[in-house]
């Protein structure tokens, strides 16, 4: 089903005011598109719900360990289900401080449910994804299978071969 270009530009927006708000630290902006009964699942597997712990979760992040990070991204595309229902496919990826270029491995892909709630279209739910390579997962297998003390040594060899 296809709907007004005005519909499809205000979800579409909805990307770029959590884009800004990411980029300004602010965890109520970030939260602002979203119900106050959201699902919210984190590219980590956490699963947020509502408005206030999608706040709360990402203002503890703007204030802790991506203070200073910068969200990149965009919509890929909109597909109604219905006048009120909506499905967009965005991307995105994260610049830690201090970085100049964000690593892949920080690239994400993200699902929105929308629907319009009185004229406003909201999300009501949100998938985020990170994207890898099969390489990468071929190595997150045979890295899982090691012991604990093993993984500290590779994860230790790792983070010395960057100085």
């Amino acid at each position: 089903m296809r709907m007004d270009d005005y519909d499809e530009t205000t979800i579409k927006d909805i990307i770029t005011r959590m884009i800004d708000a990411w980029n300004r630290g602010d965890g109520a902006q970030f939260a602002a598109p979203f119900t106050e009964g959201a699902d919210f699942i984190a590219f980590e597997g956490t699963h947020l719900k509502g408005r206030k712990q999608i706040r709360e979760f990402h203002q503890r992040l703007f204030d802790s360990e991506f203070k200073g990070t910068r969200l990149e991204g965009a919509p890929k595309f909109v597909h109604f289900l219905g006048p009120a229902v909506a499905v967009m496919y965005a991307w995105g990826t994260t610049t830690l401080k201090g970085q100049t270029n964000a690593s892949p491995s920080r690239d994400s892909m993200q699902l929105f449910i929308v629907t319009k709630h009185e004229g406003e279209w909201l999300c009501d739910a949100m998938l985020n994804a990170r994207r890898i390579t099969m390489e990468q997962q071929l190595f997150q297998d045979e890295f899982a299978t090691l012991s604990v003390g093993d993984q500290h040594e590779v994860t230790h060899r790792v983070v010395s071969m960057r100085h």
